[in-house]
Formats: C-alpha cells, structure tokens, sequence
C-alpha cells in the first residue's frame, strides 16, 4: 500500500484523513454555530465542551496531515490547469491544512483564559496554558472568531475549485479524491 503522496496520486491515508477531517470540521462549524445561538446554561456549555473535544482530536490528526502534506510531493493537478489557479489552490490547500491545527490551540488559549477546562475523550482535562484573564480571553476569542470565519472562506474557494474541476472543467480531479486511480 502507498503510504506516501507522490507526483501521481494521494495516499490512501491523505484521502481518509482529508474526509475525515471534512466531517469532523462540519460537526465542529455546526457546535461552533449552534452553541453561539444559546444563552449561557447547560446546553451551551455542552455544546462547547463537544466542540472542545472534537478540538483537540482534530488538532492530532490535522497535525499529522499537516506535515505528511509538508514532507511529501503533492500530486500534479489533473488536465492543463491555468497556473494561477494552481497557486491558489495550492496556497488554499495548505492554509486548510494549518487552519485545524491553530484553531484547536487559539481555543484551548480562549479557554484557559476563561478558567474552563477543555476535555479529551475518555474524561482527561488539558492543563491551562494560562490563568483566567479576561484580556487574553477577549483576544484569544476574538482571533478564534476571525480564524474560523477565514477557515470557513477558505474552505468554500476550495469546494468551489473542486466542482469547477467537476462540472465545468470536466476532469477527474474529484474522482481522484475518492480514491480512485485517473490519468494526469
């Protein structure tokens, strides 16, 4: 089995950690956005806590995709791609393959500063990277804000690139990250 990307094709490992990530920032944006719809109660602080949760899974895995896409040859783009657009997709791709590494860590700042705790699966509490403070807090959050929302931008120009590569370009570019094998 190709464990590695190459100049051809991804590895098995790149399209499952790519779809799983997909989900798993779908469920985050949807706590993320659900939880800011609720005044402060129980239900809130639940919604925070998975979201916190799903956080610092996300931020391992995404930590790992990080460098094998760092440490690896991307596969050429499909057709005769325009240069620019290589670019830009190649910028986006690898902001989208930061952006779940420094959010998870902006969050757990916010909520150290808060004084909450932000939980690992099976009940294990990370330690605060800081004490409460409402400053750190107020900024911690609000770069978290901002970095969600260019998260979230950068995430429709490159659900944008792959139906252009779809329907409008008609390659196999989609069919690639499916997994299955396709001519350059």
């Amino acid at each position: 089995m190709q464990i590695k990307d190459t100049g051809l094709r991804f590895s098995p490992i790149t399209i499952v950690l790519h779809w799983l990530i997909a989900a798993t920032v779908a469920i985050m944006v949807w706590l993320g956005l659900s939880a800011g719809q609720l005044e402060a109660g129980a239900a809130k602080a639940e919604l925070i806590r998975l979201h916190s949760t799903l956080g610092t899974v996300l931020f391992v895995v995404a930590s790992y995709r990080l460098w094998a896409r760092l440490t690896s040859y991307h596969p050429l783009p499909v057709g005769s791609p325009n240069p620019i657009e290589v670019m830009i997709s190649r910028s986006v791709a690898v902001a989208l393959a930061l952006a779940p590494v420094l959010l998870p860590l902006d969050g757990w700042l916010a909520m150290s500063a808060a004084g909450d705790v932000v939980w690992l699966p099976g009940g294990i509490a990370l330690p605060a990277i800081v004490g409460p403070n409402a400053e750190v807090e107020y900024v911690a959050k609000l770069l978290h804000k901002i970095g969600a929302y260019a998260f979230l931008a950068g995430l429709a120009l490159h659900i944008f690139g792959a139906l252009k590569n779809h329907f409008v370009l008609r390659n196999d570019t989609l069919k690639r990250m499916l997994g299955k094998r396709v001519e350059l």
